[in-house]
């Protein structure tokens, strides 16, 4: 659970800190986080948000699958489309016709307003937790390279608030 968790953390702050550029301006403490320096109290911050930002991936998650449906394609036949795009040696079978490519162009640009409402959100649940984005990225880190923690985040997670 903890793994997914993390998972989501840094996909959604991944694609979060491309614009949230005056959050990611904060300055971050210069010294490298060790558990040592992750206090009760920003644990207790960091998986308050990391509970937001996982609600927050789910109802974007729906969304999109939403968009797609409503833009014409299947979860599959955007997918295929999209990985074409990516990359040129794989090609979508049967090829991209005008309509798909004008249905994929149109999910694309909600897709991409979609995501930016979503980064906003994941920034807001953060600082409502009391962190600031480099803050949470560190403790992120942390948490990912240190099993003990990863222990003691996975138990803060199962237990209420």
């Amino acid at each position: 659970m903890v793994k997914q968790i993390l998972a989501i953390c840094s996909l959604a702050m991944a694609l979060g800190m491309g614009s949230l550029p005056a959050l990611a301006q904060t300055p971050a403490p210069a010294a490298p986080t060790t558990q040592a320096t992750v206090s009760e109290d920003d644990l207790k911050k960091f998986v308050g948000a990391a509970k937001k930002l996982e609600v927050i991936s789910q109802e974007r998650n729906t969304q999109i699958a939403k968009l797609v449906k409503d833009g014409g394609l299947s979860l599959d036949r955007f997918r295929e489309i999209y990985l074409s795009k990516q990359n040129s040696k794989v090609k979508p079978k049967p090829e991209v016709t005008p309509d798909e490519q004008k249905k994929y162009d149109r999910t694309v640009e909600q897709l991409v307003q979609l995501q930016k409402e979503t980064q906003s959100k994941m920034g807001t649940a953060v600082q409502s937790e009391g962190l600031e984005v480099p803050r949470f990225l560190q403790i992120l880190e942390t948490v990912q390279k240190t099993p003990d923690l990863q222990k003691k985040v996975e138990q803060m997670l199962k237990s209420p608030k």
